[in-house]
Formats: C-alpha cells, sequence, structure tokens
C-alpha cells in the first residue's frame, strides 16, 4: 500500500481536509512543518507520496526520502523548493495546479478597494467616533473606466481580469504567453513591459518567483507609472524593489499600493510600509479560502493516483535554465 505523507503547517483542518479525500488504497498520515529536519528525515525514508504546505523543505531531508515518486505542494509557489536537486534525485515536483486561483482573484480585487474607497482608516474613523473624518470625498476613488494592467496572465492574472471586467476597466497585459482567451472575451490587449507601466491606472503582478521576475519593479519601473496608479502584489515580494516601493509611496509619485507579499515575512513591526496611510497590507493570506482547501486536496491526490498508475503528474514545476 503506497505511503502518503503530509508535512503540514497550517493545523488539524487542513489536515482534516485532506486525509477526507483519501482515495482507497493509500496509507496516509501528517505531521507537522516545524519538525526538525533529522525528524522529518526520518519519517521520509519509506515514503513514496510527500505532500508540503508551507512549500519549504531541506535539500538533507529530500535525499533521506529514497522511495519518493512525487512531491506534491498545496501551493502554488516553489521558489524555496531545490528543484535541480530534485530533478538529480529524480522527484518530480508539483503545485497545487491553480486550485487558490479564486481566492487570490478575489483578494486582488479586495485590495484594490481597500485602497481605492479607503476602507481602513474608513472602518477606524467609525470605530473610533470619528464619522466621516477619513475621506473628503476627493481622495477616494472609482473603478470604472480605469485601464488595468497584469503583469501575468496566467490563470490567476486572467481571472482578476474576468473580475474587474465587470467594473467597466478596460485591460492589458504583459506576458512571455499570449491569452487568447481574454483577448478575445475581454479585449484584452498584450503590450510590452514599459507600455504597460505607463498607461495602467491599476497595476496587479501575477509572476512566479524566478531569476528574471526577482526585482522586476524597481525604480525606473516605478517612476515611468502614473502618480495615480495603484499597485496590486499578490504572488512574490521579491518581484518589487520594497526600498524603491517604500519611496514611491512617501512622496506620493504613485497613487497606492495594495500587498499581500513581502521581502521578508513576517514584516518586520518597524518596516516604513506599516506607516503609509496610502497602502493596504494582508499577510501572505491571498490564496487561503474555505473552498480552496478542499480544491487543493482534491488535485493533490489526483496527482497522486495518477503517479501511483504510472502516469505523469500535471502542474510539475520546473526548474530556470
Amino acid at each position: 500500500m503506497p505511503k502518503v505523507l503530509f508535512f503540514n503547517g497550517l493545523g488539524q483542518q487542513v489536515a482534516d481536509i485532506f486525509q477526507q479525500k483519501v482515495p482507497a488504497g493509500f496509507e496516509v498520515s501528517w505531521r507537522p512543518h516545524r519538525l526538525s529536519d533529522d525528524e522529518k528525515g526520518a519519517l521520509v525514508r519509506d515514503v513514496e507520496f510527500l505532500v508540503l504546505h508551507p512549500a519549504e523543505i531541506s535539500g538533507d531531508v529530500l535525499r533521506e526520502a529514497k522511495t519518493l515518486r512525487l512531491l506534491q505542494l498545496l501551493t502554488a509557489g516553489y521558489d524555496k523548493i531545490d528543484l535541480r536537486l530534485t530533478g538529480q534525485l529524480g522527484i518530480p515536483v508539483a503545485t497545487n495546479g491553480g486550485a487558490n486561483a479564486w481566492a487570490v482573484a478575489e483578494h486582488s480585487v479586495a485590495l484594490l478597494l481597500a485602497v481605492y474607497k479607503r476602507l481602513v482608516l474608513c472602518d477606524r474613523s467609525v470605530r473610533e467616533g470619528r464619522w466621516r473624518q477619513a475621506v473628503s470625498g476627493f481622495d477616494t476613488f472609482e473603478v470604472a473606466g480605469k485601464t488595468v494592467g497584469l503583469v501575468g496572465a496566467g490563470n490567476i492574472g486572467r481571472k482578476v481580469a474576468r473580475r474587474l471586467a465587470g467594473f467597466e476597466t478596460r485591460t492589458i497585459y504583459y506576458d512571455v504567453v499570449p491569452a487568447p482567451d481574454i483577448e478575445k472575451d475581454l479585449g484584452a490587449r498584450r503590450v510590452s513591459l514599459e507600455e504597460l507601466l505607463r498607461e495602467a491606472d491599476i497595476i496587479s503582478l501575477h509572476l512566479p518567483l524566478l531569476r528574471e521576475t526577482r526585482g522586476l519593479i524597481g525604480r525606473k519601473e516605478l517612476a515611468m507609472m502614473k502618480p495615480t496608479v495603484v499597485l496590486l502584489n499578490t504572488s512574490r515580494g521579491e518581484i518589487v524593489d520594497e526600498e524603491a516601493l517604500v519611496e514611491a509611496l512617501k512622496e506620493k509619485r504613485i497613487g497606492g499600493a495594495g500587498l499581500d507579499v513581502f521581502r521578508k515575512e513576517p514584516i518586520a513591526p518597524d518596516h516604513p510600509l506599516l506607516g503609509l496611510e496610502n497602502v493596504v497590507l494582508s499577510p501572505h493570506t491571498a490564496g487561503h479560502a474555505y473552498e480552496g482547501w478542499f480544491r487543493r486536496a482534491r488535485f493533490a491526490w489526483e496527482n497522486i493516483q495518477r503517479v501511483a498508475a504510472g502516469q505523469a503528474p500535471l502542474s510539475v514545476a520546473r526548474p530556470e535554465e
């Protein structure tokens, strides 16, 4: 009977959901992600399928996994997995197959609305008895009529475009791969990164963290943006030069930002972003939604069953060239 082990950093509820989906013929167990490498190494030695959330595991543990046939992530990101090492060891690594795309897309829209409507400040003013003192009527904005610029038009980016289309927006996007579905359905236009940065009123980042995307949005790119632009990042913090972003926000060279990810997490309590009122922050939870955990578990088990049956896994992460 194939053994499946889940290193879980999210507690009993997620473990219960994963174990509810167990197909017949598999032996499954879960352990806390916080175990030491020595403890993990002892557990993986006779395991054929290893499931992770968060997507972090050391090379020392992987080298102990002598019988491993698939490393299945419940996350979309895989930048903390050594794909060169897994390749050398012959262990395929699969992401969650876009199972959290709905949640991330909705969270991106929520961040935008929170920035445009100054919802955090409005909530605080009501709770503190300062009725309507948070907004002047000239510092809140409508989404309608704005140009949305997607940097990355994959599964999540396209979902963001479709949701914002309901606000009567126009969509442009930058991606190495065309997205003909949103071009046809939404009239989206594929443009260069420079054109997007100059034209967009709302810029939403939806990229994996790779060598070529690290620091993609820096001082030069921020300087190209409109002074009213809102920058949304629900992908990876390292894609943006955080110091340059803080400067641009402080100096009001851009309108605002909605951030779910940061260069270092958790964010330091004295981080300058925390003192800015034109920023809305969340703690890397864009992909977390009740419905999504069932979708993640279902995809993971489907992938495990594929490999157990001798087929190739879906949604395989590839190392950088």
